[in-house]
């Protein structure tokens, strides 16, 4: 078996997922927009940071979803790795280059991604992912790894897909050099990221510090632990299964194990807010607000550091 890849988003992440599987000798062929984006179509990828340098180079790609069409190209596997803001906008023209037996696949951050993907490609060709590993483009054409915490997670949201197909990505991207496992609850660990991403990158980006300042300060510690203790008022009534027996133990593994290798690392939204990009503050905390609204839940810390970043948004977007 040798699937068609499709990176569907060429930033950081999609970079780093398609040069990988590219220098791994598998079919990639790249979509995306923007300079990074040029400049890696015309002159490659080069990989940098704590998995090594590397130049990848023969980028096949293209610049619309109509130039795929119009070459009536269709794909095995489709990396989503489009910013959750765009999702919705998006998942659609992706899915309609999937083949029927093929999968897409979240590379994204946050929550209510797995569902939009699966309202256009069925759930039968929906596969979630956890990524936790960070990227920077400090220039286009380059991407630099950053900070490594844990292995890539796949699995199945919502009922059976091609498991052919699944464990070939998983094979393909250890191959690649990509740590990567296939998981039977992939929710209850994007839920788990969601905690992650939610006590650190706000914050982070509204005092422009690196995650372990955050866990220096009793201060800032006392506020990402009333963010994780309101994030699990939503779980309970959700009925999400995670690996944590409440908020105070996920907040113990926070501060005693996942923050420590990821002390130097200025989150994704710092990045957003320092480039005048909007951030993914509704698939995170703002998701959050949502669903306490929708449930009954009061949700004020929240809520106030989601307002916080729009407010930065507004003043900072160009």
């Amino acid at each position: 078996m040798n699937p068609k890849y499709l990176v569907f988003g060429t930033g950081a992440l999609g970079s780093v997922f398609g040069g990988f599987l590219l220098k791994a000798s598998c079919d990639v062929t790249f979509i995306g927009l923007g300079s990074h984006y040029e400049e890696i179509v015309q002159n490659g990828i080069k990989i940098t940071g704590i998995w090594g340098d590397h130049h990848i180079k023969g980028i096949r790609g293209f610049r619309s979803v109509a130039e795929l069409h119009a070459k009536g190209e269709k794909f095995d596997i489709v990396l989503f790795c489009v910013k959750s803001i765009d999702s919705e906008t998006t998942a659609a023209d992706a899915a309609s280059l999937l083949k029927p037996d093929g999968i897409m696949v979240s590379i994204q951050n946050g929550l209510n991604n797995v569902e939009t993907i699966a309202k256009v490609a069925g759930n039968q060709r929906t596969v979630g992912g956890r990524i936790i590993f960070g990227v920077e483009i400090p220039q286009p054409g380059i991407a630099k790894v950053t900070v490594y915490a844990d292995k890539v997670l796949l699995g199945e949201p919502f009922g059976s897909v091609n498991k052919d197909l699944l464990q070939k990505l998983s094979a393909d991207l250890n191959n690649a050099g990509i740590p990567t496992e296939i998981v039977s609850n992939i929710m209850a660990f994007i839920w788990g990221k969601v905690l992650y991403n939610s006590a650190l990158n706000p914050l982070g980006a509204i005092l422009g510090v690196a995650y372990g300042k955050l866990g220096e300060n009793e201060e800032t510690k006392f506020i990402m632990e009333k963010i994780i203790q309101e994030i699990f008022e939503i779980l309970k009534v959700k009925r999400v299964k995670t690996p944590y027996r409440d908020y105070k133990d996920y907040f113990d593994v926070l501060i005693q194990k996942q923050l420590p290798p990821t002390r130097e690392h200025h989150s994704s939204m710092f990045q957003d807010i320092l480039h005048g990009r909007k951030t993914e503050i509704n698939a995170l905390n703002g998701a959050i607000v949502q669903y306490g609204k929708e449930l009954g839940i009061p949700t004020p810390y929240n809520e106030l550091i989601t307002n916080l970043i729009l407010f930065k948004e507004k003043n900072h977007t160009k």
